[in-house]
């Protein structure tokens, strides 16, 4: 963010580890794994992603490892309910969003018959 980098986030429970190249984002990991085995905890490759976010997103050629267990590399990740996706610059994609309110909408609407006329008219 401006002229400092950030390499991770967390909230929570959650991790976000950001890196300019596979090899630094395999430094993270280790790094991560030996602190939190430090801690008496352990990283769960299985719940763990890796997105990457430049021109060339080759994801086939790439082995990205934590606790020996290889990581996988996804076209999109959830963050603490946000979507990123991997493109040429930072994206975020709401479609997913879009489609629960949406849903969520539509199954209020359809129990709406014994609203009166101006309630519909407000909310509807």
């Amino acid at each position: 963010m401006g002229n400092v980098f950030i390499g991770c986030v967390m909230y929570a429970d959650d991790l976000l580890l950001i890196s300019a190249s596979l090899y630094d984002l395999q430094r993270l990991f280790d790094l991560c794994a030996m602190e939190a085995c430090r801690l008496d905890m352990k990283f769960n490759a299985n719940k763990s992603q890796i997105i990457r976010i430049e021109q060339m997103r080759r994801t086939h050629t790439c082995y990205i490892s934590v606790g020996g267990s290889s990581v996988q590399f996804v076209h999109e990740l959830k963050y603490l309910g946000w979507y990123i996706v991997s493109a040429t610059r930072f994206k975020i994609s709401i479609h997913r969003m879009r489609v629960r309110f949406l849903q969520c909408f539509n199954s209020l609407y359809s129990n709406c018959h014994n609203f009166s006329k101006p309630v519909l008219r407000i909310y509807g």
